[in-house]
């Protein structure tokens, strides 16, 4: 890294279900539809992060989607790994606040947005 560079945080985004209108898996040919309001939210949010998309599914096919959106140009990568990341976006996630009692709770009672 020169003097010159510096890395900008970075906002991870789950594709199913976070970035597509994800309704289970139907075979990993279908990806769905964007969500309705996700190029303007990916806009907003590369002004001040790098994007990096992680994924279970075939990456090439996700870079394929991007294009096919006009997204690519905003996507910093994609990746079937964990990134570092400043924050996580996941529609099958739950924070864990030191309580792992509590953390247990949510587990079982846990459904997607979208089930």
């Amino acid at each position: 890294m020169t003097k010159n560079e510096h890395h900008r945080p970075v906002v991870a985004l789950d594709f199913d279900g976070v970035m597509n209108k994800y309704h289970g898996w139907k075979g990993e040919n279908t990806l769905y539809k964007p969500q309705t309001e996700l190029p303007q939210f990916i806009k907003k949010v590369y002004k001040h992060y790098d994007i990096i998309i992680y994924t279970c599914r075939d990456i090439k096919h996700v870079y394929t989607w991007l294009e096919e959106n006009k997204l690519r140009d905003y996507i910093t990568s994609v990746t079937n790994l964990k990134p570092r990341a400043h924050v996580y976006i996941d529609d099958r996630a739950i924070t864990y606040k030191g309580d792992y009692d509590e953390t247990y709770k949510q587990i079982k009672e846990f459904k997607a947005w979208w089930e």
